[in-house]
């Protein structure tokens, strides 16, 4: 079946290129909420043949070409670093929409589709991609960041709204400021959680234990967040203004190891900030913090 040279807005065939964990995710969440998934294609024909299983009526094609000839609208789930040259490497037609997953990547890396008189877009939803189910069902909880012109604007809100998502509309030039910004959230939590259960390990704790003392707590200083937001609910040495305990923290981890020293200072000196902007601080006691931090 050959698609249409009208774009159909109002529910458009969905293909999509690459079938790694996003593609199968949002594959399966739109097939779920009564979308047209009509065709896949992946490097790994097992991968494909996986996300077709998973959609109705949708079926895994042997080129990328045939996914763009059969589809409206065609998601490009792949790697950032190969978005520009797969989008080069197929034949776009007037009025169909050519889409990727990026969170950073801005809309120049489709050009190729734009100047064939295709639409141009991105949906990237603010979402860690594990196990595919369990990452299409938490899309109903999650953010998605769009940005395309009209018509395929309505078409990527209406999607978002039919997976029970929220839209996010990300300015032009905007994207890798914005992909920054999420790292905060997700990437380095993960990070700093990581080093919360190392320092945990190496005086004295069981990895696992440490580790869920350590979730509990960040579960609570989200729900805090959310009612609250970070200034009022941000917790500890730095909000109370407790330069000793400052000093204390420093000495441990300068005996325990001194590479940790860095970030820990980074992060102190923020703090330091977010509780003098939100009332928590006077200046005097901002200043001693910084005194201690300074010195170290």
């Amino acid at each position: 079946m050959t698609a249409s040279s009208h774009f159909d807005a109002a529910r458009p065939r969905l293909g999509f290129i690459g079938a790694g964990r996003l593609g199968l995710a949002l594959s399966r969440a739109f097939a779920r909420a009564g979308e047209r998934v009509e065709a896949a294609w992946s490097r790994s024909p097992g991968s494909a043949a996986a996300l077709a299983a998973a959609a109705p009526g949708c079926v895994a094609l042997p080129r990328a070409q045939d996914v763009i000839d059969r589809a409206d609208l065609v998601f490009l789930s792949v790697p950032d670093d190969a978005i520009a040259a797969v989008a080069a490497s197929v034949s776009w037609r007037t009025n169909m929409a050519a889409v990727h997953c990026s969170g950073a990547a801005e809309l120049e890396l489709l050009d190729v589709a734009r100047r064939a008189g295709a639409h141009t877009g991105a949906f990237h939803p603010l979402q860690m991609f594990g196990d595919p189910d369990v990452a299409a069902a938490g899309l109903q909880r999650c953010a998605v960041a769009i940005e395309a012109a009209q018509p395929l604007l309505g078409a990527l809100e209406r999607l978002v709204s039919v997976l029970g998502a929220t839209v996010l509309r990300v300015a032009p030039g905007q994207r890798a400021a914005y992909h920054a910004a999420l790292h905060y959230a997700a990437a380095f939590l993960c990070v700093l959680l990581a080093q919360g259960e190392s320092i945990f390990a190496r005086i004295g704790f069981d990895r696992d234990a440490a580790r869920q003392a350590l979730l509990a707590l960040a579960r609570g200083a989200l729900d805090a967040v959310e009612q609250d937001g970070p200034g009022r609910a941000m917790a500890g040495t730095y909000s109370r203004g407790d330069a000793g305990t400052a000093q204390r923290h420093v000495a441990a981890l300068r005996a325990l190891d001194p590479a940790l020293l860095p970030l820990y200072r980074t992060l102190a000196l923020s703090s330091v900030s977010l509780a003098l902007e939100s009332g928590r601080l006077d200046a005097a006691q901002a200043a001693a913090l910084r005194a201690v931090l300074d010195a170290m």
